[in-house]
């Protein structure tokens, strides 16, 4: 008879790597399976945010990824329609370090799973899983590993096997039915650049999604360009098109003596609420639970999150003996209590932003509260933090904390009037009509536009007010942890 794992993780990636170190560490039996050998080229911009950082070290294995890194970066540039609107860092005097990194995800994924084999967990590659199976004293995985049918026996099973998942579709989801994110991504050696750098670009052609620029002390980039859509909302243009001219006209000069390594890169990712997370025996996390960030597209640190609650509802499940889907839940309770707020804040946003007819409007707010924030530092650390998902997202609808971020020095509302009012040839005077006539005319332009097409608009319109009456509820009803006291 095959062996009884106490848990099997479908999925080697940075959230079933951590899952399995959680638990492997603590003397559970864990099995990591992935369809590919290790290691692996995934697609992503392959940055690490600070908080990915910090469960590095939750993990032990923060020093080994960080002696291979070629670059510390503490800000990232925001570029609006050609113009750098923005440069911001990350917040001080939160729980996580004040940098991110870059490390592709070749060498980050095979190190966290060495780490994981290491803590104690079996790992078998090439097992493409079918189907799972949910018995009254274990769950069955089934795969073909080799061309041959394999079966492994668990008392728990953890999905972490991306947006495609197996694992989530034996508990009854439909897969990609709601928002999602397509992008391409290429690499490129001997960029011109001083120094490690992120950017990320915003332009009318590809909003609500962005370009992106995260390029290594040694000239190394990663390039790519993501976009959202959903049934409402298809793509309005080519993503390879789009990419392409990205890269030879918003990049011409970073680019002018690089060199493409290999092909363009496709990937997806999902930003919707699947009908459940958990299951009895079956918990999902990182992409397969399509927890990503909504509002910057991060998946990496928010896997590692969730691993965290995973492991911690398996340890409850195991100490009890219980499996059902009742004791599951404690998983998709604990996630909610930490950071559904926060993912679901994140993803009002997207869902305002997604809509074509505001692309222009969206756009226009964007570039002035990055002018805004370049002249107070208080805000600009705010909004940095808001988009990095380092300060909580869902603080952009608390009126203390906005009242306490937004700026109130006079100087710095001046210096946005001359700024805007040099683009027309005058002062403040101009500057105040300039804004005033811009922003009524992306306004009008998105209400013509959203009147072209009034059931999509209208369904997008009660969509919205759904997940704004969520928000509001949770808010009155008071937030369960602080930010302070997340783990």
């Amino acid at each position: 008879m095959s062996t009884l794992y106490d848990v099997i993780v479908v999925g080697a990636g940075p959230g079933g790597s951590s899952t399995a170190t959680f638990l492997a560490r603590e003397d559970a039996k864990v099995l990591v399976l992935d369809k590919s050998a290790f290691p692996r080229d995934k697609v992503c911009g392959d940055g690490l945010t600070p908080q990915g950082i910090y469960w590095l070290d939750r993990l032990g294995c923060a020093n080994e990824v960080l002696a291979y890194t070629k670059g510390c970066i503490k800000s990232a540039d925001i570029v609006i329609n050609g113009e750098k609107v923005l440069t911001g860092g990350y917040p001080p005097d939160t729980i996580y370090p004040d940098f991110a990194i870059l490390l592709d995800r070749r060498r980050l994924d095979n190190i966290l799973l060495e780490h994981a084999v290491d803590c104690g967990a079996d790992f078998r590659d090439e097992v493409l899983v079918r189907d799972v199976e949910i018995g009254s004293d274990h769950a069955t995985v089934t795969g073909e590993r080799r061309g041959k049918t394999v079966e492994y026996r668990g008392r728990i099973v953890i999905g972490a096997d991306g947006v495609s998942s197996a694992v989530s579709r034996a508990i009854g989801n439909v897969l990609k039915d709601g928002v999602m994110a397509v992008s391409l991504r290429a690499y490129f050696r001997d960029c011109r650049c001083d120094g490690a750098r992120m950017q990320v670009y915003f332009d009318r052609e590809y909003f609500p999604g962005y370009g992106w620029l995260f390029v290594d002390d040694e000239g190394f980039a990663n390039i790519g360009l993501g976009c959202l859509k959903d049934r409402r909302f298809p793509l309005r243009h080519n993503l390879g098109a789009s990419f392409r001219r990205f890269i030879t006209e918003d990049l011409a000069e970073m680019l002018a003596d690089a060199t493409q390594c290999g092909p363009f890169s496709g990937g997806s990712s999902g930003f919707f609420r699947p009908r459940s997370i958990s299951a009895a025996r079956v918990m999902l996390i990182g992409d397969a639970a399509n927890q990503a960030d909504p509002l910057n597209g991060g998946g990496i640190h928010k896997a590692m999150e969730s691993a965290w609650c995973a492991a911690e509802a398996c340890r409850a499940a195991l100490a009890e003996g219980d499996f059902s889907a009742a004791s599951m839940r404690r998983y998709a309770d604990l996630w909610s209590r930490q950071w559904e707020a926060d993912w679901r804040a994140a993803e009002l946003f997207m869902s305002i932003a997604k809509n074509p007819s505001l692309s222009d409007f969206g756009l226009f707010v964007l570039r002035h509260m990055g002018r805004l924030s370049m002249s107070d530092p208080k805000f600009r650390e705010f909004a940095g933090g808001i988009f990095a998902g380092i300060v909580s997202q869902d603080a952009w609808l608390a009126v203390r904390a906005l009242y306490h971020a937004f700026p109130k020095d006079r100087a710095a509302w001046l210096d946005l009037l001359r700024a805007s009012g040099q683009e027309v040839g005058g002062e403040i005077a101009a500057g105040t009509f300039n804004l005033t006539a811009g922003y009524l005319a992306s306004a009008a332009r998105a209400a013509v536009s959203m009147a072209k097409d009034p059931i999509a608009n209208m369904d997008w319109g009660l969509d919205l007010a759904t997940k704004a009456a969520w928000l509001a509820h949770n808010r009155l009803a008071g937030r369960p942890l602080p930010e302070g006291e997340r783990p």
